[in-house]
């Protein structure tokens, strides 16, 4: 009985997508390795020599230095 019909045919797999040029992945690689130099270890520092750089308004105000 199984001769009568046949199965329907699978569809094509969807095309691949193209591959990453790697001189393109080596020059942004390259590009963010400058940027992370170029800042530098100060650039991940959030605070200036007295303390955070910005203060919220509700921020408790303490003392900066011994004896105030």
């Amino acid at each position: 009985m199984g001769g009568l019909f046949s199965a329907p045919k699978p569809s094509p797999p969807p095309p691949l997508p193209p591959l990453p040029d790697p001189a393109e992945e080596e020059r942004k690689l390259r590009l963010e390795a400058l940027e992370r130099r170029r800042r530098g270890r100060a650039g991940t520092i959030t605070t200036s020599a007295r303390g955070l750089l910005g203060l919220s308004d509700n921020a408790p105000q303490r003392k900066s230095l011994l004896g105030e």
